[in-house]
């Protein structure tokens, strides 16, 4: 006999890569403002208030910061500390897409 197959990835909060030990390509709606640092081509950098409401993509582990992390925000890359982005932002749940396969009997 065959069984259908079913495979989905699925979002587990808190969950993180083994590699970079940040979360995996999460995106997060900022519930408060809060400070991030944007470094320039130069090595300069400038510190500024990622507003409320902000969505931020976590692209990986800062090298910039020690328990930070580098986000996106319109389309820059911004260097925030970990605490920051977890306690004053909410993660972002989309919708997961599962494949289905089935398999004729």
């Amino acid at each position: 006999m065959t069984t259908p197959i079913v495979s989905s990835v699925a979002f587990l909060p808190g969950v993180t890569t083994d590699e970079t030990d940040a979360p995996a390509r999460r995106t997060y709606c900022t519930t408060e403002s809060f400070v991030a640092v944007h470094f320039e081509g130069t090595g300069k950098g400038r510190i500024v208030f990622l507003p409320f409401g902000s969505m931020l993509h976590v692209i990986g582990r800062s090298s910039c910061l020690p328990a930070g992390f580098e986000v996106v925000f319109e389309h820059r890359h911004y260097n925030a500390f970990e605490i920051d982005v977890l306690t004053r932002s909410a993660p972002i749940c989309e919708p997961i897409q599962a494949e289905r396969h089935a398999v004729a009997a």
